[in-house]
């Protein structure tokens, strides 16, 4: 009996064992078909080669390997997939959502994971925060999609406009045809315009309208293929779909959220607060990358050190800042620069409150963080200096009141924190200098090249003025915050960037005495207008100048050519010297003065000095024109300032040339009221270039753009705090400048006096004047842009209306408003706005003649007053013409930007005899555009 039943059975086991064979086989007979719909990023679409691509392909054909059979992908619209599959044309559908119409043509397979699907709203729309407030709105939504069947049933007052795909639905909404969409949850990155999609309608403003099962599909005539494809699906391991899901999302898909791993002891920067919650300024943009991305975050407290094995163990996705200088041994990916950190030094004062001096050559001890990853850099900045390492801030602040160490190292922000939280302030004190800037970066493991490139899409999106906001709430000094600093910065491109990152420090020459230009102070600092310029052209490129100290100029010149400089300040550009050199543009000019013995005379010109000897510092391109020039004139030529002003003294030269700035200070300083001041009045400008060594034609092109950044009003900054002539008055500086040059210290004092006081009354009456003048334009234009008002506007409208009347001629009042304009103010705050209505005014200014107005009328709307004319296409073709550069791109602070406009056009006297009437009429048919499109203009029918 018990052998029949053992037979039995092993029978049935041969059997099943058949079938299941044999139901395998019948599939790798031919390759499986798999629907991939065109746009359905990033599960399954076209990659640009026209090939099948995303999750699921990836999916699928993991699953084909599993179960031994080939699969051939077919792309195809939306509605075919659906169509063919159901139908039996295709075999299997790549990845679909379960709704209950699809229930009753497909046979679905155990859902792949949740998907959330969501309503994306123009950020026009701020009021609108709920579903219920998307109602007035026209909805897009791509026709066969499974959103169809749920906003039917669950919104059906909703107003929809259906698309045949996904990107025809992403255009319509670029074009202003819909006010909101359907989606899932991130925008198809793949979609050409994705970044200007993702400004107008932000991952913010985006609100979940139902969740359901994402899985894949057959017909419902093949219940056999639904239990081979669950087979396949059963052998890939949740090891195998994590990753496929982190290739191409940059997480696993069941997670909720992305854990960020922080360091919790680095106010302001990242900290724990009093209630427990992650706090500080990198916690906040974090906060604000989520915001814009639309991706769940949550933040993770770990030191440095455990937090990069967190994030390679797979227990935590992203690092958020990680220092520079231990990114290539963490073994993690870069993903993105999140902040740069300034290292300063801070000390003790003595008893004359001055601070001890910190250079190359300082002697003693500094304390130093012992995890501090810039420990290398200030060994090769400080090689005499000592660094004691500490594990913390108070036993730091102890040796140094004791004298044991005479410097703390540390980040300015967070040691700004830890002095005022040890009360400190009255002991210690930073000294001026930036000694390192710390790069951080966040990291995610090596492997997940997504997550990094999400990572850079998404700070890509966050606003600048946003970024700076956070700073202002939690830095000391915002204005030196890396945001505010980059939006500031030079626009290198990759390889300057990249040449940059190679040669951070740059070694640069500078005169040790040549006040106010560039000098060494008491404390042994490099101070002067060179000084302050190079600072500014430090913060812009990210180089590092490192200073070398020359007594003349001759010296210095000859160490650029030999490149043991790199480059000097205050160089001028001669024929000879672009041979061996490179010259960056302008950034200064001063004209030549010569100091000479007052007995001389006054108001001295070059002639006056002929066969006479001058003295020149030897290396200065005038000696050439001057020998040319004025060949009349011997030249000595002397090692220093301070050798030619003595050689005038003792009447061994007549006089002494040197350049203006350098000339009055040489005077002040040494109290020679003996001499005097002449302009060289027939030699040039003595133009201040950087001269570069021949084979860095990189840092030329750097310097330049550097340059470029640099404001007329900070370039003003500089020229008050360093030249010589500082006027309290209120008189003209040039004025005098001009005078003081011709007759010297002393006498300009005595007019300056009397003409102060013997003017005073006129003074008096011109401001008056000019305060009436002043209060007149500011009543009849805009402040902003200079344009006129809509006070001046009304009164030559009834001006032009008057004249037209009596003279039987046209006159156009176009009503403009620009599309787009709030959009550029949203994302890149008002400064920009202004910048970009100031651009506008520009170029409307530039298409009319001069007998026409251009008026800001409010905001961003502006209207122009054309008279004179003989029909309407002379107002059309003024149309035109403002659409089509309006429509050029504009070049902003913070990058490009492009808008249109919206132009009503209202002629006299056919659509009113009035000022009110023709405005009326303009404005409604600008909003007549507007409805129809925008970008277009339009006259009364």
């Amino acid at each position: 009996m018990q052998r029949i039943l053992y037979l039995i059975l092993t029978l049935t086991l041969i059997s099943l064992s058949y079938e299941n064979v044999a139901f395998g086989q019948s599939f790798k007979d031919r390759p499986i078909t798999i629907a991939v719909n065109k746009t359905s990023y990033p599960y399954h679409y076209q990659a640009k080669n026209g090939e099948a691509t995303g999750i699921n392909v990836d999916l699928w054909k993991l699953w084909a390997e599993k179960q031994g059979v080939d699969v051939k992908f077919k792309v195809l619209t939306w509605n075919e997939t659906i169509e063919q599959v159901a139908s039996g044309q295709i075999d299997i559908h790549a990845g679909l959502a379960s709704t209950q119409e699809r229930l009753e043509k497909f046979l679905f397979t155990n859902p792949f994971f949740i998907q959330d699907n969501y309503i994306y709203v123009h950020r026009e729309y701020s009021h609108i925060k709920s579903l219920d407030k998307v109602q007035p709105l026209t909805v897009g939504i791509v026709a066969g999609s499974s959103h169809v069947d749920v906003i039917k049933r669950n919104y059906p007052n909703f107003n929809l406009k259906y698309y045949a795909s996904r990107f025809d639905l992403f255009d319509g909404a670029l074009k202003g045809e819909i006010a909101a969409f359907t989606n899932l949850e991130r925008l198809s990155s793949n979609y050409p315009r994705v970044k200007e999609l993702q400004l107008l309608f932000p991952a913010y403003k985006r609100m979940l309208f139902f969740r359901n099962d994402y899985g894949s599909a057959v017909s419902a005539n093949n219940p056999e293929l639904l239990k081979f494809i669950e087979q396949g699906l059963a052998k890939i391991t949740p090891q195998e779909r994590s990753a496929i899901e982190k290739h191409w999302l940059g997480l696993d898909k069941n997670t909720n959220a992305l854990a960020l791993v922080y360091s919790p002891d680095l106010l302001p920067y990242m900290a724990i607060s009093s209630t427990g919650r992650p706090t500080g300024l990198f916690i906040d943009i974090w906060r604000a990358w989520s915001e814009h991305t639309g991706q769940p975050v949550e933040f993770v407290p770990q030191s440095f050190e455990n937090a990069v094995e967190l994030v390679k163990s797979g227990g935590a996705d992203i690092l958020i800042a990680y220092p520079e200088h231990l990114v290539e041994s963490s073994g993690l990916r870069v993903a993105d620069r999140t902040y740069r950190v300034d290292i300063k030094a801070y000390a003790q004062r003595d008893a004359n409150q001055q601070l001890p001096i910190l250079n190359a050559s300082t002697v003693g001890r500094a304390a130093i963080f012992k995890d501090a990853p810039y420990i290398k850099q200030l060994q090769e900045r400080f090689p005499k200096l000592e660094l004691e390492l500490y594990e913390t801030f108070a036993a730091m602040s102890h040796d140094l009141e004791l004298g044991m160490v005479q410097f703390i190292f540390g980040a300015g922000e967070i040691m700004e924190d830890r002095i005022v939280k040890a009360n400190l302030q009255t002991n210690l004190s930073a000294l001026s200098e930036v000694y390192i800037e710390l790069d951080m970066f966040s990291m995610t493991d090596d492997k997940n090249q997504r997550l990094a490139e999400i990572i850079r899409e998404g700070f890509a999106l966050i606003p600048q003025e946003q970024l700076m906001q956070l700073e202002r709430k939690w830095l000391s000094n915002a204005s030196d915050g890396y945001f505010k600093l980059k939006q500031l910065h030079a626009s290198l491109s990759e390889h300057e960037q990249a040449w940059v990152e190679q040669h951070r420090d740059i070694k640069i020459g500078f005169i040790k005495n040549w006040a106010p230009v560039e000098f060494e102070d008491e404390n042994g600092e490099v101070v002067g207008i060179n000084a302050d310029i190079n600072k500014l052209v430090q913060r812009r490129t990210g180089i590092h100048f490192s200073y070398v100290a020359y007594d003349n100029w001759n010296d210095m010149l000859q160490a650029l050519v030999k490149h043991d400089i790199d480059i000097v300040a205050s160089a001028s550009e001669t024929e000879d010297r672009k041979k061996r050199l490179l010259f960056s543009d302008s950034y200064w000019g001063m004209p030549w003065v010569v100091i000479h013995r007052r007995e001389r005379g006054e108001q001295l010109t070059i002639k006056s000095f002929y066969g006479s000897e001058l003295a020149v510092v030897k290396g200065y391109q005038l000696i050439d024109k001057i020998r040319k020039e004025h060949p009349s004139i011997t030249l000595r030529l002397v090692d220093s300032h301070e050798e030619g002003v003595l050689a005038v003294q003792r009447g061994v030269v007549a006089g002494f040339i040197e350049n203006i700035a350098s000339a009055s200070e040489l005077i002040k300083r040494e109290s020679l009221v003996t001499l005097g001041l002449s302009v060289a009045d027939t030699l040039s400008v003595d133009t201040h270039h950087y001269a570069i060594r021949k084979d860095w034609p990189e840092l030329k092109s750097i310097i330049n753009k550097a340059l470029a950044t640099i404001s007329a009003a900070e370039r003003k900054f500089i020229y008050e705090k360093w030249f010589e002539i500082n006027l309290e008055t209120g008189l003209d500086r040039n004025v005098v400048l001009r005078v003081g040059l011709q007759i010297g210290a002393i006498i300009l004092i005595v007019i300056v006096v009397i003409v102060v006081w013997n003017r005073r009354l006129y003074v008096e009456i011109q401001m008056r004047k000019t305060l009436e003048e002043k209060m007149k334009h500011m009543a009849t234009h805009d402040e902003l842009t200079g344009l006129a008002n809509r006070v001046l506007l009304k009164d030559r409208l009834n001006l032009a209306i008057n004249f037209h009347q009596r003279n039987e001629r046209l006159l156009a009042v176009l009503f403009i408003d620009l599309d787009g304009f709030k959009t550029v103010n949203d994302t890149h705050g008002h400064d920009v706005g202004d910048e970009l209505l100031q651009q506008v005014a520009q170029r409307l200014s530039g298409c009319i003649r001069k007998s026409d107005t251009v008026v800001r009328f409010g905001g961003d709307e502006f209207v122009l007053l054309l008279t004179g004319l003989h029909n309407k296409n002379e107002a059309s073709f003024i149309a035109e013409k403002v659409l089509k550069i309006v429509q050029q791109t504009f070049h902003l602070s913070v990058g490009q930007a492009n808008i249109g406009c919206s132009i009503g056009i209202a002629m006299y006297p056919f659509d009113g005899k009035t000022e009110s009437d023709l405005l009326k009429v303009a404005d409604t048919l600008m909003y007549k555009v507007k409805a129809a499109g925008k970008n277009h203009y339009v006259f009364n029918s």
